[in-house]
């Protein structure tokens, strides 16, 4: 079962490009799953709760892509950040079905800081 699971959570780590303009929200987001047989069950085994992780990442990510409205330099930072929490994950998890999820976590955390700090204005030192 675990040997069955990377691969699948593997592929819900590393979004590609977000086209806003193409596509509703929610049929991007299917799009992500369309090979994951697993619904978002919160108190659920870890591949339906991971879902739930990554469904609230790909919120956050089609928000941050509209705010920026750059698709260069949403690229850059999808890429950027992909790179630093892959380089964490491999230093604090090893292997196992909770390494996805950390770097899921860990991308979240970084939109969620680029809107608190310079989005929202939480943050007046930001800029």
């Amino acid at each position: 079962m675990k040997l069955l699971l990377l691969p699948l959570l593997a592929t819900l780590v590393l979004p590609t490009a977000v086209i806003a303009d193409d596509h509703s929200f929610e049929s991007w987001k299917e799009s992500y799953f369309e090979n994951y047989p697993f619904e978002c069950v919160e108190d659920g085994a870890t591949p339906e709760y991971t879902r739930c992780a990554m469904e609230d990442l790909l919120k956050s990510d089609w928000e941050l892509k509209k705010e920026l409205n750059n698709d260069e330099l949403w690229e850059q930072w999808r890429k950027a950040r992909g790179k630093v929490c892959y380089h964490y994950q491999n230093k604090f998890f090893g292997q196992g079905t909770v390494k996805p999820l950390m770097s899921i976590a860990c991308q979240q955390r970084l939109n969620s800081e680029a809107e608190r700090y310079c989005i929202t204005g939480e943050d007046k030192q930001c800029g």
